[in-house]
């Protein structure tokens, strides 16, 4: 994880750091630190247990580090900004010309899962949009959590995922009523992505099973 650790350092962080305190008025959310070090160390884990190469992994690793960094000039088309800003960083020496081109695409994609195009970004289309739980709260902010097009009421106390045989469950443990819509933001684009990586998913709740899709 050499290239991985170049990026993951105190440059880095002042500026999730800076995304948090300029943008918690109005977002209850974290775009910061602990957010791109959840979705990093998940798509760590969803390639790991999926058992492609380490380099693959490694990339995940840095497309998560990164995708949300574009949140430091403002929320709107954020998943793009941080895109140029991966390409405007990313060594060339480091990198062979595509796997800077995946890495940057997979960033670009992860917000709305348009054109999911290697297994990066489906790797990283999934920890982000399952990174719902109170732990991702900012001190202050609307009461409102999680995104923008949907208002989340109930209170999640952690999301667990668990990958075996290429079944990926994602676990909601919560004590607050909860549903889950498989046709709605953000669930369709993890199902979506799952797809990609060829593994059947299932969502729960508390552990038990809502739906299952193959």
């Amino acid at each position: 994880m050499e290239t991985y650790e170049k990026y993951c350092n105190d440059d880095i962080f002042k500026v999730l750091n800076a995304i948090n305190e300029m943008w918690s008025d109005y977002y209850s959310c974290c775009h910061g630190k602990y957010h791109a070090l959840f979705v990093a160390d998940t798509v760590e884990y969803i390639l790991s247990s999926l058992f492609y190469d380490l380099r693959t992994v490694e990339l995940g690793k840095i497309a998560g580090l990164l995708h949300d960094i574009g949140c430091i000039v403002g929320r709107r088309n954020h998943a793009r900004m941080s895109a140029a800003f991966a390409t405007v960083h990313l060594d060339v020496s480091l990198f062979l010309p595509d796997e800077r081109n995946i890495v940057v695409q997979a960033i670009e994609d992860h917000s709305a899962g348009n054109n999911i195009s290697s297994v990066i970004g489906a790797a990283l289309l999934i920890a982000d949009k399952i990174d719902t739980s109170k732990k991702r709260r900012l001190p202050i902010g609307p009461t409102h959590i999680f995104y923008d097009e949907v208002s989340v009421e109930p209170i999640i106390d952690d999301v667990e995922i668990n990958i075996s045989n290429n079944i990926i469950t994602i676990n909601y443990v919560t004590n607050d009523a909860f549903s889950i819509n498989k046709d709605q933001h953000p669930y369709n684009l993890i199902f979506k992505a799952a797809q990609y990586l060829r593994c059947t998913c299932c969502l729960e709740i508390n552990g038990n099973e809502v739906y299952k899709f193959i």
